[in-house]
């Protein structure tokens, strides 16, 4: 009886924190979570977005260069925390499945799978702002247009169209 509260408590604490493992893309966020992140990211930029239209952006070869870096280095960083948070989540699994659950414990270790995931947030905000000083405050505005553009164009349903247009991605 114990084992099966202190396994429905910590259900309850990751689904609370937020550490449901299917969003699109982003294994690490909820779908709540992804929703309020892009809505307070609609300035910020991943490098791999600003790469695939790096003409019509005007970025500079040394801009390019900078940016290709970032995303490596945090692609390597995901791919790293994310095996982190896998092989906690895997011991969580392991200790709960055990006859002998601390309540203490089995917080713990909820509350370290919880860090790893609030850490990648963090990272991918920094990447995401550090990629934005690279920009020039012109080109900010020539992706916010083109932006807005995207947005009206699928609105009316000639998204489809653009999509032939578009740079293929790498």
């Amino acid at each position: 009886m114990k084992k099966t509260i202190v396994l429905v408590m910590v259900l309850f604490i990751m689904l609370v924190s937020g550490t449901t493992l299917e969003s699109k893309g982003k294994p690490y966020m909820s779908k709540h979570m992804m929703h309020g992140q892009r809505s307070a990211e609609r300035n910020l930029f991943r490098g791999n977005y600003l790469l695939r239209f790096k003409d019509e952006i005007g970025l500079t070869a040394d801009q390019v260069s900078k940016i290709e870096k970032m995303n490596i280095t945090f692609q390597e960083s995901v791919i790293k925390r994310m095996a982190d948070v896998k092989v906690k989540e895997l011991k969580l699994a392991n200790y709960l499945r055990s006859d002998k659950v601390k309540r203490s414990t089995a917080e713990k270790m909820v509350r370290e799978v919880a860090k790893l995931k609030t850490d990648m947030q963090v990272d991918r905000i920094h990447y995401m702002l550090d990629i934005k000083d690279v920009l020039t405050p012109e080109q900010e505005k020539k992706i916010e247009s083109f932006r807005r553009r995207m947005a009206n164009n699928k609105r009316k349903g000639d998204f489809r169209k653009n999509l032939k247009n578009r740079p293929k991605r790498r």
